[in-house]
Order: C-alpha cells, then sequence, then structure tokens
C-alpha cells in the first residue's frame, strides 16, 4: 500500500491512527456480540452501533443519551461497559 504522505513523522502517526482504529473496532465488536464466530464485519458495527441518531439532554440533573425508538445494541453496550470492574 501507499502512505499518504512523504514525511515519515506523517506516515508514523497515520498507521498509529489506523492501529488505533482496528484494535477499538475489535474491542467493540467484543463488547457487542456481533463477533460471531470471528466473522463480524466493520460495516455491520458501524450500522448497528456508531451510527445510531441520538441527542445528548439534561433530565433530573442527569446527561442522558436519548436514542430512537427501535431494537438496538447501544444500551447493552453502555450496560457492558459500566459492568467492568474499575482499575485498581
Amino acid at each position: 500500500g501507499t502512505l499518504p504522505s512523504g514525511h515519515a513523522a506523517v506516515n508514523r502517526v497515520w498507521m498509529w491512527a489506523a492501529l488505533l482504529a482496528c484494535n477499538l473496532s475489535v474491542l467493540l465488536q467484543a463488547f457487542t456480540g456481533l463477533d460471531t464466530a470471528g466473522r463480524a464485519h466493520g460495516e455491520r458495527l458501524r450500522r448497528e452501533l456508531l451510527h445510531i441518531p441520538a441527542r445528548v439532554i439534561r433530565h433530573a440533573r442527569r446527561l442522558e443519551l436519548r436514542l430512537p425508538p427501535g431494537s438496538q445494541i447501544l444500551p447493552e453496550v453502555l450496560a457492558r461497559l459500566r459492568a467492568l470492574p474499575t482499575a485498581a
């Protein structure tokens, strides 16, 4: 493949960003349960988790995420993240 720049420092940052994006995608797939038998695809992850129209609202002195009606996996993923043990 071709790197985006002729400058080594720019290419290094670009490669680290691509590696980070790949690892975050794998982590999100693991949390969502979308990765069935190692066959999850990025398009499904984007469609079911990342491309959800929502609004951040303030209700009862708390920030909440108002999601559109329908079955979505975002609330389940957020619950799984909140259930993770904290670092000591």
